[in-house]
């Protein structure tokens, strides 16, 4: 959704180390789109929000497993309510960033690596890991961080090898990122997606979102549609009808207090754009949510 328009971000000591392991124990999570030349596997332990990846938004909560392809311009947008002064809830992850050439320049390519090496041309589309694959990893990637630096390099090769083999996951993109992204135009197009995630459930019109961006609208049109390969119109509604599909699994709320707790004006309108974005009416999809049980309490 966002290539080349993403700030560059350096992963701490990368060039002397095969893996990285990074602990995050946060308010919210990094909140600017942004890309690195390393691969990222990130498994969330506590926080909910959206995840933009190239032309896709998912929602992420505890226990989802992610992996991410080099320079693919991505971002973990936190809910709301972690960026309230008085919130008490944490964001906790832990993410695997490692590049190519990290153990070596043709390390993967030889034979033993041959599913690792699969799995890395795959991760150009990222890749999110379905629930029981997501829980098994997640304990392991979890106690790598008692683990001293050669164990943690055999328990990732392993890790990752187990991944590779798994047919558990889903694509989120559509496209591959086949060049790295610039930083030009990278504070307009983060400051349009954060006033989005901000204003959702009110009325964004075109001129108020082209002002955020310094556009008139007709150049606003343009610059969007050439940044994330969407319509405005497309990706606001992509938005909304992910934040109903939250409330109509995680709250009591009725069918028509989501509709305007989600930005839609009628009932009518909300059912029409949700059964077009997930194939469901919300009712439907509500029911299904209802059916299924947690897998597991991801959170410990």
């Amino acid at each position: 959704m966002y290539d080349g328009q993403s700030i560059y971000f350096r992963i701490p000591k990368t060039d002397k180390e095969g893996f990285v392991v990074q602990y995050n124990d946060l308010d919210h999570f990094y909140d600017r789109l942004h890309h690195h030349p390393e691969l990222q596997l990130t498994y969330i332990i506590e926080g909910t929000g959206d995840f933009f990846v190239g032309d896709s938004i998912t929602p992420f909560e505890p226990g989802n497993l992610f992996l991410i392809g080099s320079d693919q311009s991505h971002l973990f947008k936190s809910d709301p309510k972690y960026f309230d002064e008085d919130n008490t809830e944490c964001s906790r992850s832990i993410s695997i960033f490692f590049k190519v050439n990290s153990l070596g320049k043709g390390f993967f390519d030889i034979a033993e690596m041959m599913n690792i090496r699969n799995l890395i041309k795959r991760s150009d589309r990222c890749i999110k890991f379905n629930p029981e694959i997501s829980y098994h990893m997640g304990g392991k990637i979890k106690n790598l961080l008692d683990k001293g630096e050669f164990q943690q390099l055999l328990e990732i090769l392993s890790i990752l090898n187990e991944l590779a083999q798994s047919e558990d996951y889903n694509y989120l993109t559509t496209i591959t990122n086949s060049h790295p992204p610039s930083d030009k135009d990278s504070k307009r197009i983060n400051d349009v997606i954060n006033y989005i995630l901000t204003h959702y459930n009110e009325d964004i019109s075109l001129d108020e979102i082209a002002k955020i961006a310094n556009y008139s609208r007709a150049a606003f049109c343009r610059f969007f549609k050439q940044r994330t390969r969407k319509t405005f119109s497309t990706f606001l509604n992509e938005v909304r009808v992910s934040q109903a599909c939250k409330l109509l699994r995680n709250s009591d709320l009725s069918i028509s207090q989501i509709c305007y707790e989600s930005g839609y004006n009628n009932i009518s309108n909300f059912n029409r754009q949700f059964k077009k974005y997930t194939g469901r009416t919300p009712r439907s999809y509500a029911n299904k949510c209802k059916k299924l049980t947690p897998y597991h309490n991801f959170s410990n």
